[in-house]
């Protein structure tokens, strides 16, 4: 349900006026990508103001036939008959490209005029408010009227900045939602919030219809009949009104991704003014943990090429991947709530790593010829950045400087066994990847929440994924086989895109992880997709609207889907991974084999996915995900010494924008000689010209990560839900010994109960309050491939690297000031004030002139 307030707030009555000094509301920001912006700001630092009036009453006259295919931002083109600038208010559901369009064409038609001020630029559409519907209101759920995704038809796909990551870029996957690519417009000069509180829109809505209605009367005088706002009657009209003030500079026009990370200060020094967008990735092992140090001596760690074969310590194992974005996003990024995408994709894929830990011990995990690896990718929303940047090391071989054996990432560890390694530069605060296996294949999740009210979930991608070499339409054979006998009549089938080809000849893939997989091994390697549609996302599933939400009574969650695909993606993963060298197992017995070792499936009524389901789609500051960051942060702060706090929560309710990309936020650096950098070549010149140390010459050298709340929670909890197969201990009765409780990793020193037989990586660790056997989680950095922190300087300093292909999509945001907002307000204009200013004279003369006859009569009487 929309968010409401108590009270009804109104200008009209006194002590109302602080709730709309600072109207509350969500933001429509502009972001800067490779070749341009997309999004809303004002003009410049000057504040744009208007009155607030009905958006219907400022649209009538624009005819679709003239717009062609003008930008939205075509707003400086404006007429030379003068109006009053105004403020358009419109509800959700009509907050589309066309309506934004009409807005802008009306107003192209006049000038604006000065009545609130003096306009320097643009012309009299000052702004957008955007409300939301009225919780009683016919006008929206009675009445038919679909609330549209703001995303193309193609999302990231054509005429997007991310189109040449895209496979199958042309496919539009959208069309069920009415896709209409708001979400890639240039507003420059349109500023936009919206209000989502119910009673506050109320009020701003039947603020704007009076206002309206009284403009429109006044041009209806003559008698002539009018439906909109007229120059003339609105110029009479100007005053008293309740006009909206928005601040929202959001940098320059002209700008893009490379100019503002380029950007120098008037004494040429260096001076960002943007920060890429990106996060942190999280990636974990099924079975014994993979060693920390370095596996290899090739220049390619990640290579395979002997077979397969398992070593020691569970390295190079050929890698069956489960992944899933982690990130939502919406028109207004405070408001991604992702409950069909986000939130389901990280659920489903927690609770398949809950079924594999605790149904599969660790030695048949390390038996099977495979090796399970679930990721969970962040900025996917923006050009894959977390799939991308993690394959990219992983498929083509990360390079580090200064070699690829690293540096111990907490120097003082230097001398202790199996200690974790990062790189200077490009930086790395853990190079644990180099010691995976070559990816096989992929099996991801996407959008299994809301199946439309059926039943049927699908399979995308499949053999025309990698060349038709087998293993893909194994995993898409073994998916549909293990289906048939699902517990709940969930059935999951083959897409009928499988065997279509766009006009290049390649089968399109959904907007996932996949598609990384399958664009970085030129269709080498290939996967599957786990979905809740079939040849077009579910109609009204609201994709990266801001009212996807599980509160939202304009979306349905399907729990018991969530618990069955989650269920199919466990018991597939050990299939795939079951599957021999030369793909000889069939898809019946490997399926067979996977239902033995899972017999029991998800339920959605369990605490696991009770609590889980809490804190992903309800209040993402849940106990559980505090308790999991508290533990997280107490084990960084003791392995490096330095406590960085607590990571940025969800919120309640959560919101799934990825953030930009910093220190505070997920950015790794290291210090150095009690210095700070994002990365480190020593030996150089420093910004002070001063030498730049090596890192190591002090004790107290150490790479540092801040991740997000979200990121530290699936880091703890994966560690918690696949560290118990390497309990060496049994109970008489033959289950597992209870496990001891902790704070921190070092209350677990004392634990015996895990086997350091099958791994010399099983030192137990705290997670979630239990000490489990090994740490199986790692970070890894999602930030756009084309970047790199720059050398010997601090934080927040990108450089475009030396391998830039200039495709990515390059996505950043801009600063932004301290005082960005808007705010509501009655303004009387000028007449009040002459009134006011002639009373004051009269009065004054008046007091004048009573004083100058009463003194003269008391001097007549001789009183004075």
């Amino acid at each position: 349900m929309t968010a409401s307030s108590e009270s009804s707030p109104t200008l009209n009555e006194p002590f109302n006026a602080a709730h709309f000094e600072a109207l509350p509301h969500a933001a429509c920001v502009s972001l800067f990508h490779r070749n341009g912006r997309v999004g809303c700001g004002t003009y410049s630092r000057d504040v744009m103001t208007g009155r607030l009036l009905d958006w219907t009453s400022v649209v009538d006259g624009a005819n679709n036939d003239n717009q062609g295919d003008e930008e939205v931002r075509s707003l400086s083109k404006t007429g030379g008959i003068s109006m009053p600038p105004y403020v358009a208010v419109i509800e959700e559901q009509y907050y589309t490209s066309e309506n934004v369009a009409k807005l802008v064409y009306f107003a192209s038609q006049y000038a604006a005029g000065d009545a609130y001020g003096t306009v320097a630029e643009g012309g009299p559409l000052r702004g957008v408010l955007v409300i939301a519907s009225d919780a009683s209101s016919s006008s929206s759920e009675n009445n038919g009227v679909q609330h549209p995704s703001p995303e193309p038809l193609a999302p990231q796909g054509d005429d997007t900045p991310s189109q040449p990551l895209t496979v199958g870029s042309s496919y539009e996957w959208n069309a069920n939602n009415a896709g209409d690519g708001l979400a890639n417009a240039d507003m420059y000069g349109l500023p936009t919030a919206y209000v989502a509180d119910v009673n506050t829109a109320n009020y701003l809505r039947s603020v704007a219809s009076e206002q309206s209605a009284v403009i429109i009367s006044k041009g209806g005088e003559d008698g002539s009949s009018t439906t909109s706002v007229t120059a003339t009657a609105s110029n009479a009209a100007a005053y008293p009104s309740i006009v909206s003030e928005f601040n929202y500079y959001m940098g320059p026009d002209e700008v893009d991704a490379k100019k503002c990370l380029g950007w120098k200060d008037a004494d040429g020094e260096w001076s960002p003014r943007c920060a890429p967008l990106g996060g942190n990735s999280v990636w974990s092992v099924a079975g014994s943990p993979l060693t920390l140090g370095y596996g290899g001596e090739s220049d390619n760690a990640n290579d395979n090429e002997d077979g397969g074969e398992n070593d020691a310590n569970n390295n190079n194992r050929p890698v069956i991947l489960l992944a899933t974005s982690i990130d939502s996003t919406s028109m207004f990024h405070d408001l991604s709530p992702g409950a069909n995408n986000a939130a389901s994709n990280t659920l489903t894929l927690l609770l398949a790593a809950q079924l594999v830990g605790s149904s599969v011990k660790d030695d048949v995990l390390d038996s099977l010829y495979g090796q399970i690896v679930f990721g969970f990718f962040q900025g996917e929303s923006y050009g894959y950045m977390g799939s991308r940047r993690f394959l990219k090391d992983v498929l083509e071989g990360f390079q580090c400087t200064e070699g690829n054996e690293g540096v111990p990432s907490v120097y003082k560890k230097k001398d202790e066994a199996n200690t974790q390694r990062g790189c200077l530069h490009p930086l790395r605060a853990d190079l644990t990847f180099q010691n995976l296996g070559q990816v096989r294949g992929m099996i991801a999740v996407d959008q299994v929440a809301n199946l439309g009210g059926s039943k049927n979930l699908y399979v995308h991608g499949g053999a025309a994924t990698d060349g038709e070499s087998g293993y893909a339409g194994f995993l898409s054979e073994v998916i549909v086989e293990l289906s048939a006998n699902d517990e709940g009549g969930y059935v999951a089938q083959a897409s009928s895109v499988q065997d279509q080809e766009d006009d290049d000849g390649v089968s399109p893939l959904p907007p996932t992880p996949l598609s990384s997989l399958v664009q970085l091994s030129s269709s080498a390697v290939g996967g599957v997709v786990l979905t809740g549609y079939d040849d077009a996302f579910v109609a009204n599933s609201l994709y990266h609207s801001h009212l996807d939400s599980a509160s939202s009574k304009y979306q349905t969650i399907d729990k018991d889907a969530i618990a069955s695909a989650a269920t199919l993606i466990a018991r597939t993963a050990i299939a795939a991974a079951y599957q021999d060298a030369n793909n000889e197992v069939d898809s019946e017995t490997a399926s067979n084999y996977a239902s033995q070792l899972i017999p029991e499936p998800v339920s959605s009524s369990s605490a696991t996915f009770t609590t889980l389901y809490k804190c992903l789609f309800e209040d993402g500051n849940c106990e559980t995900f505090l308790s999991y960051g508290t533990v997280e942060r107490t084990n960084d702060a003791a392995r490096t010494g330095s406590d960085l706090g607590m990571g940025v929560p969800l919120g309640t309710p959560p919101s799934y924008y990825t953030s930009i990309y910093d220190s505070s936020n997920g950015q790794a650096f290291l210090r150095a000689s009690g210095k700070y950098y994002g990365s480190l070549m020593p030996d150089e010149a420093g910004k002070d010209s001063e030498p730049i140390k090596n890192y190591g010459v002090d004790d107290e050298d150490v790479f540092l990560v801040r991740p997000s709340l979200l990121e530290m929670s699936i880091f703890g909890l994966l560690n918690n839900y696949l560290g118990k197969g390497s309990l060496a201990e049994q109970s008489e009765d033959g289950s597992d010994p209870a496990l001891t409780t902790c704070k921190s990793t070092k209350d677990c020193s004392s634990v015996s109960y895990c086997n350091s037989e099958s791994s010399s990586s099983t030192t137990p660790t705290c997670a979630g309050g239990s000490c489990v056997c090994g740490t199986r989680s790692h970070y890894h950095p999602a930030l756009d491939e084309a970047l790199t922190a720059a050398a010997n300087v601090g934080t927040g300093m990108f450089e475009l690297g030396e391998e830039d292909e200039g495709i990515s999509a390059l996505y950043t945001e801009p600063y932004w000031s301290n005082y960005v907002g808007v705010r509501v307000y009655n303004d009387a204009g000028n007449t009040p004030g002459v009134y006011a200013s002639s009373l004051g004279a009269v009065f004054a003369l008046a007091c004048i002139g009573f004083v100058w006859r009463f003194k003269k009569t008391m001097v007549k009487e001789k009183v004075y």
